[in-house]
């Protein structure tokens, strides 16, 4: 643990004592390093000779008073390099101590000899002074009341449970919450069968101790007391038979905390919630965090960039939850943070207590994501990052702590999906949701091979003749007799990745309804199919697209591909190259929802496109409004200089459609006109409209 008020020499040897195996937890000051100790006291520590106005003497006499720091070494932090500094680290209960300019690789070596010493102290049961060190015990012996639902014991019981503080009597349901549910159920088992006379207890148990340790204790019951002088006793011993006399801190640290930043992880926030229960001062709440804008960082900067801007995020995260005071003062009184977590890459989370209502925990999740507003520096570089977070606050005692975490997330995931850097409270209609989506994903990956999916088609007119002119597939799916909405399950492939098998059967789909209506005479009639920007990199889509058409044996001219404007632009470069590729086939290429998205005119003039589609957004009120109609007229306008065809879409009423041939807008689909339909009723349309061509010409 580094107790510091210099942020440069706390991030800069956090990281170095990181790169050489320490797992290191960075504190700006005292408060989070006492909280600290609660819940995982450190091996060592080392503290600066003057920390946020203390003097390191204070911060050292804070560390040794706390009983999980009693023992813990202490290197003193020191500016200068003589005899005043040996005796300014022994007068404040230093080991040793180390100088501010020691490189990381001096650092990790002072450290490794103090451990290496602390260790052998305690094997030797001698402290540093000479004096005993208080090791935690073994055994211990116990009695259980049964009646009045209560544990005793002397001190090395709620020792060896490191359960805080020095009660003498626990709730036996607090004590069974420590008990993995597998050793609880079986435990309480044979209790109830000695109650009833049975043989006595010897059973072996894994608890996870009130500082969140994984501990196997094994539980000798020796005598059962029931007579009518007093109350039923039943007496016994624990002793810890945790292989290699205890949890191996080791393999706790790497299980339970993230390396990069020290702070603790899922699997320590699920065995805390557990283990220990909230204040009675108030609500307990978790607020689920995203960085927004963490991959484009990671894009740009590379990985080591990264990972300082994490550790410098969580920095701001500590400063918020330890100093803020108007925060503080805004939300309650007596409000605190539990403890700062690590949920993945750009993942963390927030766990507060003693909250007055729902609201407070609100307000603190919004003085989050306004933290994000001053940037970042990395580098010499300026970052500018956003926060996505969800909060849930619980209404009474944690059943399931699993289930009050993922609500959070339900919550973060809802925010992100709104545009991210705002705060959402979780309500129950997430959740739902959220079995929806799963339902869902389950539901699609099997609705090719069970032949739920199907192509329908939105004829395309010619508006001054209303001439049929072509189609645009739609893929569709119908699920136990219900249609799902496009819009979902569309949006659930693309971020499954489904989207790309479901995309190479849409393209074959496609190309057999071009089959069929060159069957029919029509090869007048070409087909749009919208298509992902994930296919557009998959690098094949070229290939997908030559093989069906060969395989039909129909026109590439006949085969428009649409994909929408913003998609295109995720990777413009990448994007000329492949739809180039597309195009050298002889495939159209039309650029859906033109106007909605952030394209750049200068890649515009760079794509081989055909065609370009108003977006129904500006067709819905081209007849009304003014903004829609200069939109829709300088879209027209630059489709005719760059020598495109123009559609546009939704058209569902005559005064659009005359507005639109106003403009000079002559290609349009929407429901005026015909609704999207299966392949044999769009067979039938196609055969009506010649046979329609057929009879004008001859009365003509």
């Amino acid at each position: 643990m580094l107790i510091d008020d210099d942020p440069m020499w706390l991030t800069s040897m956090g990281q170095g004592l990181r790169e050489r195996g320490y797992i290191v937890t960075e504190h700006p000051g005292i408060t989070a390093g006492l909280s600290e100790l609660n819940d995982n006291p450190p091996d060592g520590a080392i503290v600066g000779e003057r920390v946020a106005g203390q003097s390191g003497f204070e911060i050292c006499r804070k560390l040794r008073e706390h009983p999980a720091g009693a023992f813990v070494p202490i290197l003193w932090l020191s500016d200068q390099n003589d005899d005043v500094a040996t005796r300014h680290a022994g007068d404040a209960g230093a080991a040793d101590y180390c100088l501010r300019s020691f490189s990381p690789t001096a650092l990790a070596h002072r450290l490794q000899q103090l451990l290496r010493i602390a260790r052998l102290e305690r094997s030797l049961d001698q402290g540093a002074s000479g004096g005993p060190v208080r090791a935690k015990p073994l055994t211990s012996g116990f009695e259980w009341l049964p009646l009045s639902a209560r544990v005793r014991g002397k001190a090395d019981l709620f020792s060896l449970l490191e359960w805080p503080g020095q009660p003498e009597a626990l709730g036996h349901r607090d004590l069974l919450n420590l008990i993995a549910k597998p050793d609880r159920r079986r435990l309480w088992s044979v209790l109830a069968r000695l109650m009833s006379g049975g043989p006595t207890v010897r059973q072996e148990i894994e608890v996870i101790t009130g500082t969140g340790n994984l501990r196997r204790l094994r539980i000798d019951v020796h005598e059962v007391h029931a007579d009518s002088r007093g109350p039923v006793r039943v007496c016994g011993m624990l002793r810890d038979v945790t292989p290699a006399g205890g949890s191996d801190p080791h393999i706790y640290q790497i299980t339970h905390f993230d390396s990069l930043t020290g702070l603790p992880n899922r699997a320590w926030l699920l065995n805390h919630l557990k283990s220990k229960p909230s204040s009675s001062a108030g609500l307990r709440g978790f607020a689920s965090i995203e960085i927004d804008r963490f991959q484009l960082v990671l894009e740009a900067l590379g990985a080591t960039a990264t990972d300082r801007l994490f550790v410098e995020v969580t920095h701001r995260l500590r400063r918020l939850a330890n100093e803020s005071r108007a925060i503080k003062a805004d939300i309650a009184a007596g409000t605190c943070i539990e403890a700062i977590t690590y949920h993945g890459v750009n993942a963390l989370g927030l766990l507060i207590d003693r909250l007055t209502d729902r609201d407070a925990a609100l307000r603190f999740a919004r003085a989050v994501v306004d933290s994000f507003d001053e940037p970042f520096l990395v580098g010499g570089r300026e970052c500018f990052l956003r926060a996505s977070v969800g909060v849930h606050v619980s209404s009474g005692p944690l059943i399931d702590p699993a289930a009050w975490i993922t609500h959070a997330d339900h919550a973060r995931r809802v925010a992100a999906t709104d545009g991210g850097d705002t705060a959402i409270l979780f309500d129950a209609s997430m959740s739902e949701g959220e079995a929806d989506r799963l339902d869902m994903d389950s539901g699609l990956r099997k609705a090719l091979e069970r032949g739920e999916m199907t192509m329908h088609f939105q004829p395309q007119y010619s508006a001054w003749d209303r001439k049929l002119v072509g189609f645009e597939a739609l893929m569709r799916w119908e699920r136990n007799g219900k249609m799902q909405p496009a819009g979902k399950f569309i949006a659930l492939a693309e971020e499954t990745n489904l989207i790309i098998p479901l995309g190479e059967w849409a393209i074959d789909e496609t190309c057999k309804a071009l089959a069929a209506l060159k069957r029919l005479g029509r090869t007048d009639c070409s087909i749009a199919v919208n298509l992902s920007s994930k296919q557009l990199h998959t690098g094949t889509l070229p290939a997908v697209i030559a093989d069906a058409l060969k395989r039909h044996g129909v026109e590439a001219t006949s085969l428009d591909v649409e994909l929408t404007e913003s998609s295109m632009m995720k990777d413009a470069e990448r994007a000329v190259q492949a739809l180039k590729a597309i195009r050298a086939l002889g495939v159209g290429l039309a650029v859906d929802d033109f106007g909605t998205g952030h394209s750049s005119l200068s890649y515009l003039t760079r794509l081989p496109l055909t065609t370009l589609k108003i977006d129904r957004s500006f067709v819905q009120d081209v007849h009304s409004s003014e903004r829609s109609r200069a939109v829709a007229s300088a879209i027209v306008a630059l489709a005719a200089n760059l020598q495109l065809s123009v559609v546009a879409e939704g058209v569902e009423t005559e005064e659009q459609r005359q507005s639109l041939m106003a403009l000079g807008c002559d290609l349009h689909q929407g429901w005026l006109y015909a609704r999207a339909v299966p392949l044999d009723q769009a067979l039938r349309i196609a055969a009506e409209d010649s046979a329609r061509r057929s009879l004008t010409a001859l009365t003509a």
